[in-house]
C-alpha cells in the first residue's frame, strides 16, 4: 500500500509539471480593442478623457477545469506629462480555482505628434507577476481513505511564485489608420513552481494593423444614430516557451497566432468576424457583436472552435467599457487637444 502511495504520488507530482508547462502561455482575448491595453501599453491615454475597461473571458467552459481570464484596467491622457498614463490588472484562473496567476502593471505613456495628422505613442510597462497553486484542494490517492491523510508539499516545489515583468509598446496613428507593435516580457518570466524543471516564457510580440473606412458620417468629427464606418484589421501574436530540465533536456517551442477580421458599425451598433490560425491549423472562428451609448460600450463574442479538439464549448467573452470625456475650458487648450485627436480605432 505504501508502495502504491508513493507510486500515484510521483505520477500526480509530474502530472502537475507537465500541466504548468503545456500551458506555459499568456491568455488571450478575442475582442482586442475593447481591452486595448492587454494588446498594447502603447494604448494608454489614446482617449480624451478617462477610460475604465473590464474584461472577462471564459474558455473550454464544456471541459472540466477550464480557463477563467479576468482584465481590468484604467487609462488616461494627461497633458501635462505630454502622454498618458494607466494600469492593468489581470487574473487567470485554470482547474476550478486550483492554479492563479495574477498580473499588476503601471504604464506611462510619451505622445509625438509627427504632423498635422499622424501621432506617434511610445509606452513602457513595469509590472508584477504572482503564481499560485491552491495545494489544498488537491486530492491524492492515501486520502481516498475513511480517515483523510495530509499531503505535505515535496521539497522543492514551491506553491507561489512572484516576479517582476516589462514591456514595451509603440503605436502609430492618422484618422484613417492605426497601428502598432508591443514586446512583452522583456524580463523572463519563470513558470514552473518546481526546483526539478525550469521553464521560462520568451518574448511575446504583438503586431497589428488596422483602418478605418467611413460609409456614411451625417456631421464631420461626430459620432451620430445612423453612421456607418467599416473597420479592417490583422493581429499577428508570437510567443515562444524555453523548458530545462536538470538533466540538461531543452525543448522550444515558438507560437505563431494570426487574426483577420472586421466590425462594422452601424451606430450604436457593431458587428464583426475574425479568424484565428497559425501558419497550419485553423483555431477558431470568432463572431462580435456591442451597443455603445455616449459613454458607455458593451460586447459579447463566442469562438467556434476548429481545431479537432472536439466538445470544449468555445468561449465565450464580455467586454464593459466606460468614458470620462475630458474638454479643456479655454479656447487655446480645447484647439490643442483637438489637435491631438485619440486613436479611432474600433470599439470591441
Amino acid at each position: 500500500m505504501i508502495l502504491c502511495k508513493q507510486k500515484f504520488y510521483f505520477l500526480f507530482i509530474f502530472f502537475v509539471f507537465t500541466i504548468l508547462h503545456t500551458f506555459g502561455q499568456d491568455p488571450h482575448f478575442s475582442q482586442f480593442y475593447a481591452n486595448p491595453l492587454y494588446l498594447n501599453p502603447a494604448f494608454a491615454g489614446t482617449v480624451n478623457g478617462a477610460r475604465f475597461s473590464i474584461n472577462f473571458r471564459d474558455q473550454w467552459p464544456a471541459i472540466p477545469g477550464n480557463f477563467v481570464t479576468f482584465s481590468g484596467s484604467y487609462d488616461q491622457h494627461i497633458d501635462a506629462m505630454h502622454g498618458g498614463i494607466g494600469v492593468l490588472v489581470s487574473a487567470d484562473v485554470v482547474g476550478k480555482n486550483l492554479l492563479y496567476t495574477y498580473n499588476a502593471g503601471a504604464i506611462y505613456n510619451f505622445r509625438a505628434q509627427v504632423a498635422r495628422e499622424f501621432n506617434l505613442q511610445f509606452a513602457v510597462q513595469a509590472g508584477y507577476s504572482q503564481t499560485t497553486l491552491d495545494w489544498n484542494r488537491l486530492l491524492f490517492a492515501s486520502q481516498l481513505k475513511d480517515i483523510p491523510v495530509d499531503i505535505d508539499t515535496p521539497e522543492g516545489f514551491d506553491v507561489k511564485k512572484s516576479q517582476f515583468d516589462l514591456a514595451v509598446g509603440m503605436v502609430g496613428y492618422t484618422p484613417y489608420l492605426y497601428f502598432g507593435l508591443a514586446v512583452h516580457h522583456l524580463l523572463p518570466l519563470n513558470r514552473s513552481l518546481s526546483q526539478w524543471t525550469l521553464g521560462s516564457l520568451r518574448l511575446k510580440w504583438t503586431a497589428h494593423i488596422g483602418g478605418k473606412i467611413t460609409v456614411k458620417q451625417k456631421v464631420k468629427d461626430e459620432i451620430n444614430f445612423g453612421d456607418i464606418f467599416f473597420y479592417p484589421n490583422i493581429v499577428f501574436i508570437s510567443q515562444g516557451l524555453k523548458d530545462t530540465t536538470r538533466s540538461h533536456n531543452k525543448q522550444n517551442g515558438t507560437f505563431h497566432y494570426l487574426h483577420e477580421g472586421f466590425y462594422f458599425n452601424f451606430y450604436p451598433f457593431t458587428v464583426g468576424a475574425w479568424l484565428r490560425h497559425n501558419f497550419n491549423n485553423l483555431d477558431a472562428f470568432i463572431v462580435t457583436c456591442g451597443i455603445e451609448y455616449k459613454i458607455f460600450r458593451i460586447g459579447y463574442s463566442y469562438d467556434f472552435n476548429l481545431t479537432k479538439l472536439e466538445g470544449t464549448g468555445g468561449a465565450h467573452e464580455v467586454s464593459l467599457q466606460f468614458f470620462i470625456p475630458y474638454s479643456p475650458k479655454d479656447r487655446s487648450s480645447r484647439k490643442k487637444y483637438q489637435r491631438i485627436a485619440p486613436v479611432d480605432c474600433p470599439r470591441f
